[in-house]
């Protein structure tokens, strides 16, 4: 068994290549956890597309950390993707949002630790409050309560794009 090593990466090109194929498979994981219970209404099979531009801006602005889950021989089998903000209802509020966090399912033993990583980093950088959006029926919601974590407020999303003008979903 290889040891995986946990690091902080500067977001290039080059690490967006390698995270897009894991992003892809959390997309597919999560697709089948949320079922018909998102607004992409059991969309399988959907090719994501991240903008890698607007990663590569919060990177130039220090507004995104890249956490990476690499195995001896340097593969990557994980990673987190945390942006920081200022809060715009507490100015003096610096908040970190985990915006994607994915580990392939036979290194997820290395879980617990990039976690502590991610939190542990975030505290340092002057983090008040984490965001952490996950799928309430998830595994991951019940490893975050474990951890501390609480829900807050829930996103109730509605997809537009696929609506006729004025109609609803109602």
């Amino acid at each position: 068994m290889s040891s995986m090593k946990i690091s902080i990466e500067t977001f290039t090109g080059e690490l967006a290549d390698e995270i897009v194929p894991l992003g892809q498979q959390s997309w597919d994981e999560c697709s089948e956890i949320k079922k018909d219970t998102c607004a992409y209404h059991g969309q399988r099979g959907l090719q994501i597309e991240p903008d890698i531009d607007q990663y590569l801006y919060l990177s130039d602005h220090q507004s995104l950390i890249a956490f990476t889950l690499r195995d001896d021989e340097g593969v990557l089998h994980g990673y987190a993707l945390a942006i920081l903000y200022r809060s715009l209802h507490l100015k003096t509020e610096l908040c970190g949002n985990v915006d994607t966090f994915y580990v392939q399912p036979d290194h997820r033993r290395s879980m617990p630790r990039l976690m502590s990583q991610i939190e542990e980093t975030l505290r340092e950088r002057g983090v008040s409050i984490i965001g952490w959006p996950v799928t309430m029926t998830g595994k991951l919601c019940e490893i975050l309560q474990r951890r501390g974590y609480i829900a807050d407020d829930v996103v109730m999303e509605l997809k537009l794009k696929d609506l006729p003008r004025g109609e609803t979903c109602a």
